[in-house]
């Protein structure tokens, strides 16, 4: 359970916005966190078949719109560290990648790379759990 200091959306409420965006069957809906929001991932299932996923910001009840956006240095920092606890070695920008090394406080060295131009919600998505 994710726990917030501003009050959240009931998942009913999270449900009839998704609905507003695709008419359909809403086939499960959770509260997850991409980076430092709290979300709702709605799936829904169309009349015609299709299957989407809707993102709503759990706080504000505004629909998240899957976009790239690029990713600063200080927050793919930030990323690395919450994969592993310790102290950034180097980071390096290669190819629309970062590649940082973090030294963990389990002593060991631990690579991480991360794309620049990360679509955050779908790489949070990747993380969750």
């Amino acid at each position: 359970m994710i726990s917030e200091k501003r009050s959240l959306l009931l998942k009913e409420q999270a449900k009839l916005l998704a609905l507003k965006e695709y008419k359909g069957i809403v086939k499960s809906i959770s509260l997850s966190k991409i980076l430092t929001l709290p979300i709702y991932i709605v799936d829904i299932l169309t009349l015609n078949g299709e299957e989407h996923k809707v993102k709503i910001n759990a706080q504000t009840g505004s629909i998240l719109k899957e976009k790239t956006i690029p990713l600063t240095k200080s927050r793919a920092k930030a990323y690395a560290l919450r994969q592993h606890k310790g102290i950034i070695e180097s980071i390096v920008l290669t190819n629309k990648q970062y590649e940082i090394v973090v030294l963990g406080l389990d002593g060991k060295t631990h690579s991480v790379k991360i794309d620049a131009e990360i679509d955050v919600l779908a790489q949070g998505e990747r993380n969750i759990q």
